[in-house]
């Protein structure tokens, strides 16, 4: 007899979902104002609370041991000065487009908009004020880290570990041990992730389950909003920005790239997994795009958890959906600051299940956004995740036809007739 199919995390969360929005539609139908009702949604709310904390208290190391362990894990960047700078120029700058994409598009279409869900909060909710640009600049840098990390302030925390790894990186082979060990806390603050969101569909039940009892099913327009709004600003990135990147730095054709793309493209999409496409996306740049191997195999593995332009999307997105939800107006500086710190998150932290959800949520606190929005979110967060992971992995090739090109060692020959003809026969 064979042994019946576990459940995967996403059915779960499904499962989660379904309950909260059932057990929140009865509840609802009673009446919100009932003594049994009342009494019942604090401790459905607790159950989404306790998760909400959870994540909370993982988000600050999980943060700082990624990105000491991804800049000190950069020394090829030495032996491949020149395309080492090219890459993560290119990290930067799709992932500022695309974040910025991903803003403007919830700014026009306002997902969260319709929907003033203040009253699940005691008292007004009010966002931070950000500083001046001189203040700005000046608090990229903390006067205390132990302060900072108290607090949860994600830009000093990202500055820090960019310090301490490029530390890392000068001292040499005598900082290797430190290295070692930060690269082992940074897999345990992983595997404490994978614990703590096995806990998602116990917080999404609940927390579904409260707010459905607030608002009723229709809550679920705005959430459809948000799922459209973040597809179509992952749609915009790949058809617009790559093509661009792709046509005017890459000097190829961009519909000839994304049919040879597409199969990478697939597994991502379908796995939620940009390491699955990996293999996959390493045979196609060097087999059929014609891209060096000493080039794909750095820029495509540093890629695969480096350049998260789909995720820093999500991270603009949401951050705007869940203000939209408490009728708050993020000022335009406010909005620059987001767009910035989402780039270097994106880029800082390393790729792993639901890290878009957790290091959203380090962004609503850092503005004091309240959190109880994010299980909107959450229940369909599988759904989003799938055009994140896969422009994720487009964009890793994007940007390694870009560097080959402008190494001036990209193989236009293989790319043109993409695997009819072998590097040795065009030779």
């Amino acid at each position: 007899m064979s042994k019946p199919k576990k459940l995967k995390l996403f059915h779960k969360i499904f499962i989660g979902l379904f309950l909260g929005i059932m057990a929140g539609a009865i509840l609802s139908a009673i009446g919100k104002d009932e003594p049994f009702v009342t009494y019942l949604v604090p401790w459905l709310g607790l159950l989404g609370d306790i998760f909400l904390r959870l994540i909370r208290m993982i988000v600050v190391p999980l943060v700082l041991f990624s990105i000491i362990s991804g800049v000190a894990n950069l020394s090829e960047i030495r032996k491949l000065r020149s395309v080492g700078i090219k890459t993560l120029f290119f990290f930067m700058l799709t992932g500022f487009l695309s974040i910025g994409t991903g803003v403007v598009m919830a700014n026009i279409f306002k997902p969260g908009a319709g929907l003033n869900i203040t009253e699940l909060n005691a008292g007004e909710v009010v966002i931070r004020e950000l500083p001046t640009v001189f203040e700005s600049i000046l608090g990229l840098f903390p006067a205390n880290i132990f302060e900072s990390l108290a607090q949860g302030e994600m830009l000093h925390i990202i500055s820090f570990g960019i310090f301490c790894g490029a530390g890392l990186l000068l001292m040499g082979e005598r900082g290797r041990p430190i290295i070692d060990l930060v690269d082992r806390c940074s897999e345990m603050m992983y595997k404490v992730v994978d614990i703590v969101i096995e806990f998602t569909p116990i917080g999404v039940f609940g927390l579904m389950a409260k707010a459905v009892t607030a608002f009723g099913v229709g809550i679920f327009g705005p959430v459809f909003k948000f799922i459209l709004v973040d597809y179509g600003a992952n749609i915009f990135t790949i058809a617009v920005y790559y093509s661009l990147i792709l046509y005017f730095i890459g000097k190829v054709d961009p519909i000839k790239f994304f049919k040879k793309a597409f199969q990478s493209w697939a597994i991502a999409f379908s796995t939620c997994s940009s390491a699955a496409a990996l293999p996959v996306a390493m045979k196609i740049g060097t087999n059929e795009m014609g891209i060096p191997k000493e080039t794909a195999s750095f820029v495509l593995p540093l890629g695969a958890t480096a350049n998260m332009n789909g995720t820093g999307i999500y991270f603009g997105v949401v951050i705007m959906f869940a203000a939209q939800l408490y009728g708050i107006d993020i000022s335009l500086s406010q909005q620059i600051m987001l767009v910035l710190t989402a780039t270097m998150l994106a880029i800082g932290c390393a790729a792993a299940p639901q890290t878009g959800l957790i290091i959203s949520i380090a962004l609503l606190t850092n503005l004091g956004i309240p959190l109880d929005g994010i299980a909107l979110i959450a229940g369909v967060y599988r759904i989003v995740d799938q055009i994140h992971t896969s422009t994720n992995s487009v964009g890793d090739l994007v940007v390694a036809v870009s560097v080959a090109s402008l190494e001036k060692d990209l193989n236009r020959e293989i790319f043109k007739y993409g695997g009819i003809l072998t590097a040795k026969e065009v030779s």
